[in-house]
């Protein structure tokens, strides 16, 4: 018996209820804890910048699942049969599945939030609560894995332990490498429904020449090689430019979508606005919150310590809820950045080369350490992030799984980069550094530093 999901990105995807990992796979979609995704946009705020951004990480795992199969098809083609191991694939089928079921609302926006309100010991991302939301035995997850392949669900240990990365191998990569279903799902799913002509891939042209091969381990921190073999997946060599623009469409996608400077204004904004509001829901029933005491945003903020309970009860709905009543009815920076962020008021920013630092970045970062650090996180948001997207394997070590190989014409396998100049061209770390201002002369001090007129700038 087929089950059937229309999608945008890969047409029609099925499942076959006769196997075993597929039954579960529909069954686990149906539960409270995988439908919440629904309710979690994939991209955040992504849609203050690109409107037609609305797809959910339901939509996307669902995806991740579909091609984590045709990777496994792959797999089973070139593994002989003395070397497969049929429960390391059905752990990695389930985890590509459920490797996104622990994310909070606006994913990233809230997390740095966390990330600030929190101490080191009570932090927890969304890895934890994955892993906390698939093992907990009275959850929905655990019981149909049980049910499914008995063991009292301790296959929800082995997906925890595939999406921790506790064992590298062939299987594990499927979930998580340099050349992954997630990746792979979702730079063909953000790139369509962001509108943005950066990031296409030949995905068939790279499935169709992908096979699996055996590469030399690395010893710990060192770059010598061990002498013993891991297998991985390799790209034929017709296929190298497929991989090069495989990488180099992530890349692009990270700077034109997904550091997008609008995107990255209102998810500080988002952040500021999660602070003070935690910090108010903290006073418990001394708070002054618009939102009602059983609110879930503020239920969840009025404990000390994070729990799965009041985690599991947020999603983008209930974080958009509490804007809505706090932009009318919300006093002070609550209701101020609820307010903004409701009528798409957009903080404006000066960006700060640090790549290739000009005298101008010189003296406008010095000014801002020097002039307007107490402002920092008040008035004025500091917005730092890396753009890494390849690491150099002749010069650090790098996890066999995290590289892309090529199998040359004679049979060698090597990296990517002894082939790709554009590729090889990526290890230098970048960051983009931005500052972002409540105040719009504050800005027009910033830029006053250089000389620059407002009107030019």
């Amino acid at each position: 018996m087929l089950k059937r999901i229309r999608d945008p990105i890969h047409g029609l995807i099925t499942f076959n209820l006769d196997d075993e990992v597929d039954r579960a796979a529909w069954e686990l979609i149906d539960t409270p804890e995988f439908q919440r995704l629904r309710r979690v946009k994939q991209l955040g705020v992504s849609e203050f910048t690109y409107p037609g951004a609305t797809h959910t990480r339901l939509a996307h795992s669902i995806g991740v699942f579909h091609i984590a199969r045709q990777l496994m098809e792959v797999a089973e083609r070139y593994v002989p049969g003395d070397k497969r191991k049929p429960h390391r694939v059905r752990a990695a089928l389930l985890a590509a599945l459920l490797h996104d079921l622990g994310h909070g609302p606006f994913s990233h926006a809230f997390e740095n939030a966390e990330k600030i309100r929190l101490p080191k010991e009570k932090y927890r991302d969304h890895e934890h609560w994955t892993a906390e939301l698939i093992c907990r035995r009275d959850g929905n997850i655990r019981r149909i894995l049980k049910e499914r392949f008995g063991g009292d669900g301790s296959v929800a240990e082995d997906i925890a332990a595939m999406l921790r990365g506790d064992e590298q191998d062939l299987y594990s990569s499927v979930v998580s490498s340099s050349f992954d279903a997630d990746r792979l799902d979702y730079l063909r799913r953000d790139r369509l429904m962001t509108g943005s002509g950066a990031g296409a891939i030949d995905f068939d042209w790279l499935l169709d020449n992908l096979r699996v091969v055996e590469v030399t381990t690395i010893s710990g921190e060192d770059t010598e090689e061990t002498g013993d073999t891991i297998q991985a997946f390799a790209f034929e060599e017709k296929a190298m430019q497929a991989a090069e623009n495989f990488i180099l469409a992530r890349f692009h996608l990270y700077s034109q979508v997904y550091l997008h400077k609008a995107t990255r204004g209102i998810e500080q904004m988002l952040s500021a606005f999660l602070l003070a509001f935690s910090e108010e829901a903290a006073k418990g029933s001394k708070a002054h919150l618009a939102v009602p005491r059983d609110h879930p945003l503020r239920a969840y903020y009025s404990k000390a310590t994070p729990d799965l309970k009041s985690y599991f009860a947020l999603d983008d709905a209930v974080v958009w809820s509490a804007l809505e009543i706090s932009a009318v009815k919300g006093d002070g920076p609550i209701r101020d950045f609820a307010e903004r962020i409701c009528s798409r008021k957009i903080l404006k920013g000066v960006a700060i080369d640090m790549v290739n630092p000009q005298p101008t970045d010189i003296a406008r970062r010095k000014f801002l350490d020097q002039t307007m650090k107490n402002d920092i996180g008040k008035t004025v948001f500091e917005d730092r992030a890396p753009l890494s997207i390849y690491k150099d394997p002749s010069k650090e070590s790098v996890k066999p799984h995290k590289k892309v190989y090529v199998r040359r014409d004679g049979g060698k396998i090597v990296d990517i980069t002894s082939l790709s100049k554009p590729i090889a061209a990526l290890f230098q770390e970048q960051e983009i550094l931005r500052y972002y201002f409540l105040n719009d002369t504050d800005r027009k001090k910033v830029l006053s530093i250089s000389g620059e007129s407002y009107a030019a700038a």
